[in-house]
């Protein structure tokens, strides 16, 4: 994965690539991916299903920046921005209008 730490975000690959860290950074803690589980409504069987979608992906930065803990604590470990994930969520929510 390409570093992002101090380049702004300004494509929809990158912004994949912050929600797929976050995925995995929500993955790697059963009470984290638990909570947000629990509030889509999804299952762990759906989220295979899901993983690459660009609505999963929106969900799941929403997530993220509606906890701000784990906004912070995620940006930390990815040693990135945090501003970087609000600025994914925005470019991934807006990609489906240009395809």
């Amino acid at each position: 994965m390409r570093s992002l730490k101090s380049k702004p975000l300004s494509t929809r690959q990158a912004a994949q690539e912050v929600a797929i860290g976050v995925l995995g950074f929500m993955a790697g803690d059963p009470e984290r991916i638990g909570a947000f589980l629990a509030e889509t409504g999804l299952s762990p069987a759906d989220l295979r299903g899901v993983a690459g979608s660009p609505a999963f992906h929106v969900a799941l930065l929403d997530h993220l920046i509606n906890r701000q803990d784990l906004l912070i604590d995620y940006a930390a470990q990815a040693k990135i921005d945090p501003g970087h994930v609000v600025v994914a969520r925005d470019i991934l929510a807006h990609a489906g209008s240009e395809d």
